[in-house]
């Protein structure tokens, strides 16, 4: 099977396994709306979470949101107001990358073979303060940019006027 079959493929059990998670223990309607090969291998995001695979294919579903989206998901969660970014939010956008990704590892182990995840993690961009000891506070505003060699396959989807993208990078592993 060609890797852009194969692609196509994962992209629709990323998009099953997301809206799944979402409706059942989120409690949040997404709407799907597209799966898109990148052109671009730069993504721009406030919020972003990688769990890797190894396998046949290796590779890595990330998820893309933005700060207001991440408070959303996580505060509906964990049933609590979430205004700001914690250590709970990091750890709930976290989970969501390794559930999805470990559903998706679920339904493609039968086509695919035997895959193994990674542990999550979670990159959180927005505004941040740093200080150096004795030094003033200094806040500042920023994204993260994710560069990669390859383009993503994005599946996204939306809810409550936010954009919310799992992206996909895969490749056949060399042959052993």
């Amino acid at each position: 099977m060609e890797l852009k079959e194969v692609m196509e493929d994962i992209a629709r059990d990323i998009a099953d396994a997301t809206k799944t998670l979402f409706q059942s223990m989120i409690m949040m309607e997404l709407k799907y709306n597209h799966v898109v090969l990148a052109d671009e291998t730069h993504l721009k995001t406030d919020v972003t979470s990688f769990v890797s695979f190894m396998g046949k294919y290796h590779g890595i579903v990330g998820i893309f949101c933005s700060k207001n989206f991440s408070l959303k998901v996580a505060s509906s969660m964990l049933m609590e107001d979430l205004t700001k970014i914690t250590t709970e939010v990091i750890d709930a956008i976290g989970e969501i990358t390794n559930m999805i990704a470990g559903n998706v590892k679920t339904k493609i182990t039968t086509d695919y073979g035997e895959m193994d995840l990674s542990v999550p993690i979670t990159f959180i961009g927005g505004d941040t303060i740093t200080q150096a000891e004795e030094d003033e506070p200094v806040a500042s505003n920023s994204s993260i940019l994710c560069v990669t060699k390859e383009p993503w396959l994005l599946t996204s989807f939306s809810s409550d006027k936010e954009t919310f993208n799992v992206g996909l990078l895969l490749k056949e592993s060399a042959r052993q």
